[in-house]
């Protein structure tokens, strides 16, 4: 995603509102499980600063990704606040700075960093999802399974009949 800076560049100081969107960029997010639903969304506005551009405003985007409990799909309407600066050489007082030529900014690198700093923990189709029954594999929001809990099985329950073992069989 491009944007022309050429006018902050010559109306040095001034902020100037900016609008674009695009396709979503083709970036990995967690094991290529997140993707993206349309387009993504920035505004804001553009200051120049000498041989700079400082940007600053909101980036939306909609994200798709399985619900960590049920697998369903579920989705994610992201805003995210941003400011960020672009230099034509590497600046040591702004070593997060982006670098850009000409009078145009590649919007992908920040786009993606501010997505990926913002992700949540988990998704979640909703915040009262009961999940997979840990049994069977019903999902639970779409009701009982009737399962008996006390059947439910850990992950070392295998192991723990091992060791209950009576006789005298070297494990």
């Amino acid at each position: 995603m491009m944007l022309s800076v050429e006018k902050a560049l010559k109306l040095q100081g001034e902020r100037l509102a900016f609008d674009v969107t695009a396709p979503a960029p083709r970036a990995e997010f967690q094991g290529d499980q997140i993707g993206f639903d349309g387009e993504i969304a920035l505004h804001g506005f553009m200051t120049g600063i000498g041989d700079s551009v400082a940007l600053n405003g909101e980036l939306t985007a909609q994200l798709v990704s399985p619900c960590a409990r049920c697998l369903e799909e579920s989705r994610l309407d992201m805003r995210v606040p941003f400011d960020e600066i672009f230099v034509r050489q590497p600046d040591a007082d702004h070593p997060d700075a982006y670098l850009f030529e000409g009078d145009q900014v590649d919007l992908t690198d920040m786009i993606v960093a501010n997505i990926a700093m913002n992700l949540p923990m988990q998704f979640l189709c909703s915040q009262d999802c009961k999940g997979l029954c840990p049994i069977c594999g019903q999902n639970l929001n779409q009701g009982s399974c009737g399962c008996d809990p006390a059947l439910e099985r850990s992950a070392f329950s295998a192991l723990k009949a091992l060791l209950d073992v009576k006789d005298d069989k070297e494990v």
